[in-house]
């Protein structure tokens, strides 16, 4: 009987050390293979033909004349379930193209979101990568979300400007509070990309909290006052690359004609940087650390006959200056012009002015540049098994329904 016994033991330990080496690892809990989640699959194309003299939009310098961009199309998918106590748990995971995309360099692809997210009505989780909460508090209507990177957002201190998208993406955990899904407080810790190599690592290394206004998703067009925020941030960048750096920074959006069908916004975002003390620049990264002030401007007419969107024109401005750099200054317009041909399909094209002074002059290679884009773009979003409403859903973040 006994060797019976062991002979089963033995069997048994067999099997499960075949299936542990034959499977990939199984979750802590055992799921209930009937339980289907929602899914949610977004995605958005865009391809532009650049004509630019010398350095073109959100390229770091790299002359774009006569080239074919394909950067900032992105693919996402969430995975989310109802849980015990009504919460809901999602998966969002998603990748992007990026500048190097265009010449072959990398991986071409930028991964952009992968995290996780805890949430029930008045509070949320959310661990992993995904847009930086000081990413965009404001969002600019220019073709791509880095159009204007060093004016619409709070630069990323630790980034070799490369990959502009490190600007507006980061690892980052954050306790996000709301009160009836209006007003949120983000309150995080992150981990700015150090694609510089000052020596972070993979270290914490920014700290912060932000304070938002947000509308109800769809009804943007009616009030006056439709978004506003507040935020600080603390980089703990070392003290052989200037020492820690403080921002503050704020924005919001107005309607200059409340319209369903004829709208006419603006909206205005300023990011003030202290504290590092670096005073010249001979890098991109060291455009990023030393101390200035940045402020963005737009006003954006949008024609939606019936109801739907049917064409847009934009101006956007831009103008930066920094502290402790004499001379050091840029300027930038854009134009941008979209036509809507049919669900989610549109012509686009955008043409844009900089000028740079002193140091960054010297950095991008000239004064000024101008850079004209023609080309097309489709954003498309499917759901299978709905059932419920994730805030930090793909498409809530791709169109930023909902604060950072």
């Amino acid at each position: 009987m006994k060797n019976r016994l062991t002979a089963l033991v033995l069997i048994a330990m067999a099997t499960s050390a075949g299936f542990a080496f034959g499977q990939a690892q199984q979750s802590p809990i055992p799921e209930n293979p009937g339980v289907q989640p929602q899914i949610d699959i977004l995605g958005s194309g865009i391809a532009t033909l650049d004509f630019a003299n010398q350095s073109g939009f959100g390229t770091s310098g790299f002359a774009t004349n006569g080239s074919i961009n394909l950067s900032d199309s992105a693919l996402a998918a969430g995975f989310s379930e109802r849980l015990f106590r009504g919460g809901i748990g999602s998966f969002v995971a998603g990748v992007q193209s990026y500048d190097f995309t265009n010449v072959g360099a990398g991986s071409g692809l930028f991964t952009n979101q992968m995290f996780l997210d805890f949430q029930n009505k008045a509070s949320e989780v959310y661990l992993g990568r995904t847009d930086s909460p000081t990413g965009q508090l404001v969002q600019f209507p220019t073709l791509r979300g880095d159009d204007l990177v060093d004016f619409t957002m709070v630069p990323d201190p630790f980034s070799n400007g490369q990959n502009i998208e490190e600007n507006r993406t980061s690892n980052v955990a954050a306790v996000v509070l709301n009160q009836g899904l209006r007003t949120f407080e983000n309150f995080h810790v992150q981990h700015l990309i150090d694609s510089a190599g000052l020596g972070t690592g993979t270290d914490l290394n920014s700290f912060g909290a932000s304070y938002q206004y947000a509308p109800v998703p769809g009804l943007e067009s009616l009030p006056t006052l439709v978004s506003y925020g507040i935020g600080y941030e603390h980089r703990s960048i070392p003290n052989a690359f200037g020492g820690g750096s403080d921002a503050i920074y704020g924005g919001g959006e107005v309607n200059l004609r409340r319209s369903i069908t004829n709208r006419l916004d603006f909206r205005v975002f300023d990011a003030y940087t202290f504290g590092n003390s670096t005073n010249s620049i001979s890098s991109f990264n060291d455009s990023y650390r030393a101390d200035a002030n940045a402020i963005a401007a737009s006003i954006r007419y949008l024609n939606s006959p019936f109801g739907k969107p049917s064409y847009t024109l934009a101006l956007t401005a831009g103008y930066k200056s920094f502290q402790k750099i004499s001379g050091a200054n840029e300027f930038a317009l854009a134009f941008t012009a979209a036509k809507r041909l049919g669900p989610g399909f549109d012509a686009i094209g955008q043409i844009g002015w900089f000028h740079r002074n002193g140091a960054l002059a010297a950095l991008y290679g000239a004064k000024d540049s101008t850079v004209l884009q023609l080309g097309l773009s489709f954003n498309f979003d499917s759901t299978i098994h709905q059932s419920i409403g994730p805030r930090r859903s793909p498409m809530n973040i791709l169109y930023h329904y909902l604060p950072n």
